[in-house]
């Protein structure tokens, strides 16, 4: 992890001499995951009760595909710009079990605002981090779902024409007090269902953290290709994004199921140094939380 001693070191902004721009746009993307993550195939359901929105306009320009192709495979989650070059999703969708290593970030293209081969921006990666306890191999274990979050550092600032939505690490008794008012939250992503428009769940629960607070238990309908979507709430300042969605149909001790997303909270620390150190005079509440920035250019 890049952030241990020398966060961001300076070669991390050299330009990258070969640049591959990998589009999926058009292509029906296999996605190899057999398990209880988000994006298995397997007895996939219907996202159609989703609400389709435009995706050319903000908020929802800062969501996009996060687009993988390998050797002989393409993939896709979602993930979501919260800043100028920051882009959050889920690690498993960055890690071939194959060859048990991460995807190259040059083989990683942020799509932001991607709708029917139109988009807002795109940019390559030019660095991932990735929780570093999450292991490829135990992949849908329990003990691992708490670590499935990734950071992507992208080569071009495309916040500034997609925008970037805001961040809040929500804690328990805010959690409570909203889930005692019965607040909707939302899920926006590109299910394999309708991979190539977002869609909406507008009428998300969230019931509550699992554990110690390592995970969020929630209602969001989601199907494949949407690891990594952003679980977000609205606020007089906009969408604030509280969790990255990552497992479903995980089970419970009391024999029920529940989907699971990480909170930001969990991350919050990465996430501000991150910013920190690909933006210029970057500006954070007090509250642990983050405006975020419609589009500027």
């Amino acid at each position: 992890m890049h952030f241990s001693e020398h966060p961001l070191p300076q070669p991390f902004f050299r330009r990258c001499h070969v640049v591959l721009i990998l589009w999926a746009i058009g292509l029906a993307f296999a996605l190899p995951f057999r398990n209880v993550y988000a994006d298995s195939i397997a007895n996939a359901p219907s996202t159609l009760a989703r609400t389709v929105v435009d995706a050319s306009e903000y908020p929802w320009s800062a969501v996009g595909r996060v687009n993988i192709s390998g050797v002989s495979s393409r993939s896709h989650c979602t993930g979501s710009l919260i800043g100028e070059r920051i882009v959050l999703t889920a690690a498993h969708c960055l890690y071939f079990r194959p060859t048990k290593r991460y995807a190259a970030p040059q083989l990683i293209n942020f799509v932001a605002g991607y709708q029917r081969e139109k988009y807002v921006a795109h940019s390559t990666a030019i660095q991932i981090i990735p929780s570093p306890n999450f292991n490829g191999e135990l992949w849908a274990d329990p003990s691992n779902m708490e670590h499935d979050w990734a950071i992507v550092i992208l080569k071009d600032p495309i916040g500034r024409k997609a925008g970037y939505l805001g961040f809040q690490a929500l804690d328990a008794e805010t959690l409570k007090q909203m889930i005692d008012t019965k607040q909707y939250f939302s899920l926006a992503g590109y299910p394999k269902d309708r991979a190539h428009v977002i869609s909406v769940d507008n009428a998300c629960r969230i019931l509550g953290f699992l554990g110690h607070g390592e995970l969020l238990s929630h209602s969001c309908e989601i199907v494949s290709g949407d690891s990594g979507a952003p679980i977000a709430i609205r606020t007089k300042s906009g969408l604030q994004v509280i969790g990255l969605n990552s497992a479903t149909n995980v089970p419970l001790t009391d024999g029920t199921v529940t989907n699971t997303a990480v909170p930001i909270y969990t991350i919050l620390n990465l996430v501000e140094r991150a910013i920190r150190h690909t933006e210029m005079n970057a500006v954070f509440s007090s509250d642990n939380s983050r405006e975020g920035q419609g589009p500027v250019e």
